[in-house]
């Protein structure tokens, strides 16, 4: 599963950003441990025969289940099932009593069976689902929406449609028969046994799923749809899109059997199932849903031609894709152990990166996940079982941070041993539910290699190293010491780290000569003999370990690092560090970098640190940077010039990018730097900009972002009016939050504000609904606390749940101190802007001469 992707590259966008007053910890008051349910049966197999009443809303139909006894003396089976009705169950046949009391449905056995008895047992019912299963269609607001039908079962969500048992650590096989109206298709798992004609105008579907699936990935999507084909021999590969994105569909998925192939040979696995179909639909919860055979994917994934200039939709695809593999064929014992699923298809995302477009590509993809783990604003170990429900854990720990920690093990196993272990792991575990120790262990069957203490540091615990690192050279004894110190903070659990690190040394542009140590304690002092003193120290090069890292080095160091470096995160870092130092020699390393780097992250970082440094020199400098030919380049140094607030001739310079650029992506980001620049034309452009029409809405997106920089009070009309249901849908969420972000610098308007957020509580989209408890817990309005008390009881959605929670959680424990915090932030920015006037008058003086 992967969470909605909206934006220009969509790991770029996964980090959270911290709200006022949001907790440090992961666990909210009343979360427990979850433990793994008990079973009475083994479910062997499902058939589902149901009908959908498409106007009502409505599925009705009969799910039997094959099941086995456990145990001897069974005289009950419960099964999950939310808000039916019932009308009959049958046990081999034969009428059966039963219990329901609105969520399990109990069917008494008489007589009691025993171990190892195969029963069926057939079960008659009609719902109209809240959630679960979805009817898609149109209304007064959106009156160009197609009818739709699809389900979504992750985490515990089947439940919601058909009588089941819902739990992740069970397989069975399925079969489904759906029948709707006669122009629909209805795509589901495994392989098409039918495809049947019936009088009154409707359709049944049989598909059969051979090889078992967890409950979580059943599926039913149902439509109007176009299907594009890709199949390969032996394999059928499709896609079904709405007729009118037939040729954006072609487009975006035009890789997936090279994605195929290659996670084929990565796993050691064929493609363990009957098909590969992919099928976009309106409004889906989530970006994507790796359900066996059929992912469902959300319309956003879908690239038209401008934006493809410099966006792709294969991160989503590979990481469903992948899924195939981790999720579907080995799956998760329980939700504690999801990153076994998500960290490996997030993972797999950067390998199909490293096979199509080469290893900078790879490892910017780690940088990037990276940073959205550091932005998670808590921390705790990525396996945990406390948590109220399953969707409280997916999030950067479950996704990023698991990434990261298998590039981590990649580095101290090495190609050979890590893809051979990966193998061993998906060979030995296929068709299982799996937990973190089988990985452990076939580690250890395959190398020899027992690592449960890199798994205990990394996985079981909070936290990362941290590390704080110099280095001097001794002229005497001809030897270079490297200091290295852990700064992590341990109280909440997070270990000193025991990790292997390579620390080398380079003499102008001879080759680095490398040494390997290990680091185990809070501080250690490595020395090493060298010839002469190197120009360059590097520690972890190649940024094989997760970790933050604080190094210090000269400007003269820093400026060769960023020239000669072949580690595009050491340049980046270079860049970075050189931003912080500032002055005349950092903004000539920085502008050429920018200009001129190989590799278009590191001539982003430039062009950020130019924005950190906030001279006049280093406006101009990025001023002519913006015809860099590299359109994610051009992006950054259009968001480097927003941090020159006031400053009319970047305005001038970014209004033209603002009215029409070649990317989608450079446009948004020049309205929302125009709103940073609080300029007296910024206010016009963004209103303007909120007409034009988007992909992907980016534009609207860049100008909602660009009225919060702004602080305008008009701002507030343009945004609640993008907030409001019938507007442009892919701007909505972020305009609701945008309304919190821009109320907290008004306080005086706290009231009026949150009864406005206050009504969207009960929007009809659950993002909507989140993302105002997100602002009223921005603009702390205690007046709505009962508000998301009772929104969190009606919610059925686990996010927007946790949203409510958290908001009236963080508003309770705050007192109303946002009239000083915006008084903190106005004065923190006063001091930026006399900053920057300071550096611009000591970059006078030194008169622009580089120093060492």
């Amino acid at each position: 599963m992967a969470t909605d992707r909206t934006s220009w590259d969509a790991r770029e966008h996964r980090a959270h950003s911290a709200s006022p007053g949001d907790s440090p910890e992961h666990a909210l008051p009343g979360d427990a441990p979850r433990w793994p349910r008990d079973r009475a049966v083994d479910v062997r197999h499902i058939k589902l025969d149901v009908a959908l009443d498409v106007p009502a809303k409505r599925v009705s139909g009969t799910a039997t289940h094959t099941v086995r006894a456990l145990n001897d003396g069974l005289s009950r089976i419960p099964f999950d099932a939310i808000d039916m009705r019932i009308s009959a169950v049958t046990v081999d046949g034969k009428s059966a009593t039963f219990h329901y009391d609105g969520s399990v449905l109990d069917v008494v056995l008489t007589p009691a069976r025993e171990r190892g008895a195969e029963l069926i047992l057939a079960i008659t019912y009609e719902a109209t689902p809240r959630i679960g299963l979805y009817f898609i269609g149109p209304d007064e607001a959106y009156p160009d929406k197609p009818l739709q039908v699809w389900s979504q079962g992750q985490d515990e969500d089947s439940r919601f449609w058909f009588p089941c048992y819902d739990y992740e650590g069970t397989k069975q096989t399925l079969e489904m028969l759906a029948t709707v109206p006669s122009n629909w298709f209805a795509l589901s798992n495994g392989r098409l046994v039918e495809d049947r004609a019936n009088p009154g105008g409707t359709r049944t579907f049989h598909w059969l799923q051979e090889l078992p699936l967890p409950t979580y990935l059943i599926t039913l999507a149902c439509g109007e749809f176009q299907r594009i084909d890709q199949s390969r021999e032996g394999l059928t590969i499709d896609y079904f899109v709405e007729a009118e994105d037939a040729e954006d569909g072609a487009r975006t998925f035009a890789n997936t059997p090279e994605m195929i192939a290659l996670f084929e040979r990565l796993t050691g696995q064929p493609y363990p199932w009957a098909k590969y179909s992919q099928i976009v639909v309106r409004d889906f919860v989530f970006g994507g849903m790796e359900n066996t055979s059929a992912t469902t994917m959300t319309r956003n994934i879908i690239v038209d031609p401008k934006a493809a200039r410099d966006f792709t939709s294969d991160d989503l695809i590979s990481h469903e894709l992948a899924h195939m593999w981790y999720g579907d064929l080995l799956t998760c014992r329980d939700w504690s152990h999801g990153w076994l699923n998500e960290s490996f298809a997030t993972y797999l995302e950067l390998l199909w990166d490293e096979s199509k477009h080469g290893i900078d590509d790879y490892r910017q993809g780690v940088i990037v996940n990276t940073d959205a783990y550091f932005g998670e604003r808590y921390r705790r170990p990525i396996v945990t079982k406390v948590m109220r429900e399953p969707i409280d854990i997916f999030d950067r720990h479950l996704y990023e941070k698991g990434s990261a920690v298998l590039h981590t093990l990649r580095g101290l196993l090495g190609d050979d041993q890590f893809f051979r272990s990966l193998q061993r792991y998906t060979r030995d575990n296929q068709h299982k539910s799996v937990i973190t120790q089988d990985l452990i262990d076939a580690i250890e069957a395959e190398t020899g290699r027992n690592l449960e203490w890199f798994f205990d540091q990394y996985v079981f615990r909070p936290g990362h190293p941290s590390f704080k690192v110099s280095w001097s050279w001794d002229e005497a004894s001809s030897t270079a010491s490297v200091c290295v110190k852990q700064t992590q903070k341990t109280d909440n659990g997070a270990a000193i780290f025991r990790i292997p690190v390579t620390i080398d040394f380079q003499a102008g542009r001879a080759r680095p000569r490398p040494f390997k140590v290990e680091v185990s304690g809070a501080e250690h002092t490595f020395v090493f003999p060298l010839a002469k003193k190197p120009d360059l120290c590097r520690f972890d090069p190649y940024n094989r370990v997760l970790k933050e890292l604080d190094f210090e080095k000269s400007i003269g160091e820093l400026r060769l690092q960023l020239r000669i470096d072949d580690d595009i995160a050491g340049r980046q870092q270079a860049a970075a560090s050189l931003g912080e130092k500032g002055g005349a020699a950092a903004v000539e390393a920085l502008t050429a970098a920018v200009k001129g780097d190989r590799w278009w992250g590191v001539s982003a970082a430039a062009a950020k640190a130019l924005g950190a440094v906030r001279t006049e020199a280093a406006r101009d400098a990025l001023i002519s940077c913006l015809n860099a030919r590299q359109h994610k380049v051009r992006r950054a140094v259009v968001a480097a010039l927003g941090e020159f607030r006031g400053d009319e001739s970047v305005f001038r310079a970014l209004d033209p990018l603002a009215k029409r650029d070649q990317s989608w992506f450079v446009e948004s980001e020049a309205h929302r730097s125009i709103g940073k620049l609080r300029v007296a034309g910024s206010f016009d452009r963004l209103v303007a900009g909120m007409e034009r029409p988007s992909f992907r809405q980016l534009i609207r997106q860049g100008c909602i972002d660009g009225f919060v920089e702004l602080r305008d009070e008009r701002g507030f009309e343009h945004l609640l009016t993008a907030a409001k249901y019938g507007a442009p849908h892919q701007s909505r969420q972020a305009a609701t939050s945008a309304v919190g972000r821009l109320g907290a610098c008004f306080p005086e308007r706290k009231r009026p504000l949150g009864e406005d957020l206050g009504t969207l509580l009960r929007d009809p989209d659950f993002r909507i609904r989140s993302a105002a408890a997100g602002a009223l817990r921005a603009i702390m309005d205690e007046r709505q606390v009962d508000a998301l008390d009772a929104m969190a009881a009606r919610e059925l959605d686990g996010r927007g749940v946790r949203a409510a929670r958290e908001a009236a959680l963080n508003i309770r424990k705050g007192t109303d101190t946002t009239a000083e915090v915006k008084a903190l932030r106005d004065d923190l920015e006063k001091l930026r802007d006399e900053n920057r006037a300071l550096r611009d008058r000591v970059t006078k003086v030194e008169g622009g001469k580089p120093g060492g």
